[in-house]
């Protein structure tokens, strides 16, 4: 018995076979109650199997027994450690322990319990005379250890990248990249320091050789060394953010970024799909980014209006009268009339503030209108450009051309105002005697052919305004329509029209 314990109780090595003492060959100086504890385990183990004669039996009995002592000692602390965790989460307010909560740091770092407990367990027992075994043994649970660290570092730096975000990154600046390669270098100097422990080498050795490998590694790793520059500069230039609204030339995307990281640069279109880009491509190419005008909360209104040049006319007195009935124009007609009178033409830049506009045109005069209109529009942006203008004659027209910026940057808004502009200028149109331009369709022709043999007017639905018979008694649709009288054998005398106060007998 000379394998015992110092200080072993004689009832306590009589339990325990030589043969185990023996094939274990202890060193308990520090392990004295565990050891014990485990030996005796494995003694009743291999007793009924009679197995306590073989070495190799023993020696694996022994080292399953002091793994299942560290797996138990190891759930016993992670349920204390997770207890307490939760118990002072219970008790605080911080935004830091939910993305901890969230990412399951504790959980994780709590896994790597057993197997130092079993590390420390394998070293104080077979280190001395089982070498090979405790080796193999150690470098297992130090790659699992290495493993578990890492998983737990990079579930740290996610919570602490979450907690930054949401309380710091008030400009939702595309940093998740610098994450992403926090985590591989976690990564890669796990696994540097994993195949140190496989080979026996220094970490530092390794990393001294890893240069001759740098080309290879630059060809392997050159999407994420090309997208962690990109990054860098989208967000030195503050030229990204998450929740932008970009276009990227010469791409199908179109829409809000949802995320940006290493490789990849996620657009969530309008029409709901999703379009990748490498981040490099943004800062390479040239991309347009929405985020000022929606921080403004202003969109531009540019679009054009068709009028027929050959209803733009000089105004006459009886004209401005008429037009005198229109909202603003009463007042603005008086001035300008004012400054005529005084000598004065000052269609741009008036003095008196009045809009640009003229009082020689009715285009020049509906320009004026629409200005004014667009000035008590409070859809429209009043702190912003907002003019009225024609541009250069084309073969379809005159273009009138609309440029103001809406009160808002929603999109279902701003488009609700546009219509309203556009709808209300059609509709003005024929107060100033202007029509639009539009090209000949067939119901044209067809109206053509029904007018030129003498068919009467007011039986064409639709007419253009210029041409129809504009009073209350004319017809509005067909439902209006006069009945024609029917077909004589011999056809009639055209009626004549009324004379005073009656009508001529035929």
């Amino acid at each position: 018995m000379s394998y015992l314990l110092a200080n072993t109780e004689p009832s306590t090595t009589q339990s325990i076979s030589e043969s185990t003492l023996n094939a274990l060959n202890i060193d308990t100086n520090g392990s004295h109650f565990i050891a014990s504890l485990a030996m005796k385990i494995s003694d009743w183990i291999l007793s009924p199997l009679g197995l306590q004669h073989s070495t190799s039996a023993v020696t694996w009995a022994y080292a399953i027994v002091v793994f299942a002592i560290a797996f138990i000692v190891g759930y016993i602390a992670k349920w204390i450690i997770i207890g307490a965790v939760r118990h002072f989460g219970n008790h605080t307010q911080s935004d830091l322990y939910k993305y901890l909560r969230q990412e399951n740091f504790f959980l994780k770092l709590c896994r790597m319990i057993p197997a130092i407990v079993f590390l420390i367990l394998i070293q104080f027992t077979l280190v001395y005379t089982r070498s090979t075994l405790a080796n193999l043994l150690t470098k297992l649970t130090l790659l699992y250890v290495i493993y578990v660290t890492a998983i737990a570092l990079s579930a740290l730096v996610g919570a602490i990248w979450a907690h930054f975000n949401a309380s710091r990154n008030k400009r939702h600046l595309p940093l998740r990249g610098l994450v992403q390669l926090v985590r591989g270098i976690i990564c890669i100097v796990a696994v540097i320091i994993a195949v140190a422990v496989l080979v026996d080498k220094s970490p530092a050795s390794l990393l001294a050789g890893l240069g001759a490998f740098a080309a290879v590694l630059m060809l392997i790793f050159k999407d994420s060394i090309l997208g962690l520059v990109a990054g860098v500069q989208l967000s030195e230039n503050d030229s990204l953010h998450v929740g932008d609204w970009i276009k990227v030339n010469g791409t199908d995307a179109n829409g809000t970024v949802t995320e940006v990281t290493l490789t990849s640069v996620k657009v969530e279109n309008w029409d709901k799909t999703t379009t990748m880009l490498p981040p490099y491509s943004l800062i390479s190419g040239s991309f347009t980014n929405y985020r000022s005008m929606q921080v403004s909360n202003t969109r531009r209104i540019q679009r054009s209006y068709m009028i027929d040049a050959d209803s733009v006319l000089p105004l006459t007195p009886e004209m401005l009268d008429e037009f005198r009935k229109i909202p603003f124009m009463d007042d603005f007609i008086t001035r300008k009339l004012a400054q005529k009178a005084a000598g004065k033409v000052e269609d741009v830049n008036n003095s008196e503030g009045l809009p640009d506009g003229t009082i020689d045109t009715n285009l020049g005069l509906f320009r004026a209108y629409m200005k004014m209109w667009l000035d008590n529009n409070k859809f429209v942006d009043s702190n912003s450009t907002c003019f009225v203008s024609t541009l250069q004659q084309t073969g379809g027209g005159i273009p009138f051309q609309i440029y103001c910026f809406t009160s808002t940057s929603a999109w279902l808004p701003y488009e609700a105002m546009q219509d309203t502009i556009f709808e209300h200028l059609a509709a003005m149109l024929s107060r100033f005697r202007l029509y639009c331009f539009e090209q000949p369709s067939g119901r044209d022709t067809v109206i053509d052919g029904f007018l030129s043999p003498g068919g009467k007017v007011e039986r064409v639905f639709g007419m253009p305004y210029p041409f129809f018979n504009r009073d209350a008694s004319s017809p509005v649709g067909p439902e209006n329509w006069p009945v024609e009288p029917k077909l004589q054998s011999q056809p009639s005398a055209p009626s004549q029209p009324a004379s005073g106060s009656g009508s001529k007998q035929q």
